[in-house]
């Protein structure tokens, strides 16, 4: 008699065969790093593409900052 259930048994012997190995396919791994690259390029803009106003060149995220202050309502 042996001291495990047969269904541990046969459990076990499957492992026997290796590991499961889940991979992703080429084309998602395309679209993670081409979604990565747009994001960066994004950050990236905000912080380097200056915007020409009236007071001179800001740059963009102080633009869009300074935008959403001004239409919050103070006249």
């Amino acid at each position: 008699m042996s001291l495990f259930r047969k269904e541990a048994l046969e459990h076990r012997s499957r492992a026997l065969f290796g590991e499961v190995v889940l991979r992703n396919s080429v084309a998602s791994w395309i679209i993670t790093v081409l979604l990565i690259l747009v994001m960066v390029i994004f950050v990236i803009g905000l912080f380097f593409v200056t915007v020409e106003t009236d007071g001179g060149p800001v740059r963009l995220l102080d633009w869009i900052l300074s935008s959403g202050a001004d239409a919050s309502g103070a006249k």
